[in-house]
């Protein structure tokens, strides 16, 4: 299944001009220095973790487990971090075209993954069932979460419901078979040039989402971009499975095809990162005061979809090239969460999937 010809043409993610912002420059005061000495210790401090993070290659380590504490879980597991730091980046170095996909399935995936930057695919009917079957318990507390606290965007922690490796394990077994039947680990292993596996999954329940504009404040109407965003996570590869019927209305997966090729940038990556882990990219009044008062260049977020002002070329450029992967075309995608993509944005009733985050698994 191929996008229709569209393809992102900008050989970098959007650098908006927040001095001509209707909800930043347009609206705010020039800040002074205590304000620009803030805003420089909340982007270090982001900007530690993101380079810690990204220097330790944190996303192909195991993850402490289900109640652990963090510091002890470290400490703990700090021998087998080392020999897998090791042992990964020395793998990855002599990886070449090793890991070519050996069957048709995995052929037909890693094309337009390498093309689009995202690959929707078929489960059948039966293994949806199977699988929706298998999650039912979680289901079920998902939604009494749900109904305990509503939450109106849909990344926000209660929409979601991460399964722990320990206790979920035959859900993993279940799915890393799945993923491998469907050519998805054979693909992603040949895009990322290094063994992997489904080392996260979370169950998503997503509702209407609806409210007033993060801009309401200074009478700036919603971007038709709001939440658009690249992940602030590297060298892996995500995939969504489908529970239910997903149309335009209820949230599928959004991708901008050819995106992840302007996400290449590591500077540019660890800027947005760290404005995002800081906490700098909210979108409230004295957030963006702050973020307003990091110097030009340090402006920029992962989580920037919100400030793409309507008609812009910028946001034309995400607008015309976006897909919405729904369940006529595929009830499954692997996709590059490096390149700019939105998903379960609902305007229209419910819907449930199941995420999966591949990555180097420890070996």
């Amino acid at each position: 299944m191929r996008s229709d010809g569209k393809s992102y043409q900008n050989d970098a993610l959007p650098a908006i001009d927040y001095d001509k912002h209707p909800a930043y420059g347009r609206v705010l005061p020039m800040a002074m220095l205590g304000a620009r000495l803030k805003a420089m210790v909340y982007f270090g401090y982001g900007l530690t973790q993101a380079s810690s993070r990204r220097v330790v290659d944190i996303e192909h380590l195991p993850q402490p487990g289900e109640g652990d504490q963090k510091i002890s879980a470290v400490a703990r597991l700090l021998p087998t971090y080392l020999r897998l730091i090791l042992l990964q980046r020395l793998s990855r170095l002599v990886a070449g075209n090793s890991f070519k996909p050996k069957t048709a399935r995995g052929t037909e995936l890693l094309e337009p993954l390498q093309r689009d930057g995202v690959a929707p695919f078929r489960i059948t009917a039966d293994k949806i069932a199977e699988l929706r079957n298998l999650l039912a318990p979680q289901i079920k507390t998902l939604e009494q979460q749900l109904s305990a606290k509503p939450a109106a965007n849909p990344y926000a922690d209660e929409t979601r419901l991460v399964l722990d490796p320990a206790s979920a394990a035959d859900i993993y077994q279940a799915l890393n078979q799945l993923a491998g039947d469907s050519g998805v680990l054979e693909a992603a292993s040949a895009y990322l040039k290094r063994p992997v596996g489904v080392g996260q999954v979370a169950l998503q329940i997503n509702d209407q989402t609806s409210g007033p504009s993060e801009f309401a404040d200074v009478g700036v109407e919603a971007s038709p971009c709001n939440h658009f965003h690249v992940d602030t996570s590297f060298n892996i590869l995500r995939a969504v499975i489908y529970l239910s019927d997903t149309s335009a209305s209820n949230g599928p997966l959004t991708y901008v095809v050819g995106s992840q090729r302007a996400a290449k940038g590591v500077w540019d990556g660890l800027v947005r990162s760290a404005n995002d882990y800081s906490g700098l990219s909210a979108t409230w009044p004295s957030a963006r005061e702050l973020f307003f008062a990091l110097p030009e260049g340090l402006r920029r977020k992962a989580t920037f979809g919100v400030d793409l002002a309507a008609e812009t070329d910028q946001a034309n450029a995400v607008i015309n090239n976006q897909w919405a992967v729904t369940s006529d075309i595929g009830n499954a995608a692997l996709y590059d969460p490096a390149g700019i993509h939105r998903d379960g944005v609902v305007s229209q009733g419910r819907r449930i999937a199941v995420t999966l985050k591949l990555t180097e698994l420890a070996r």
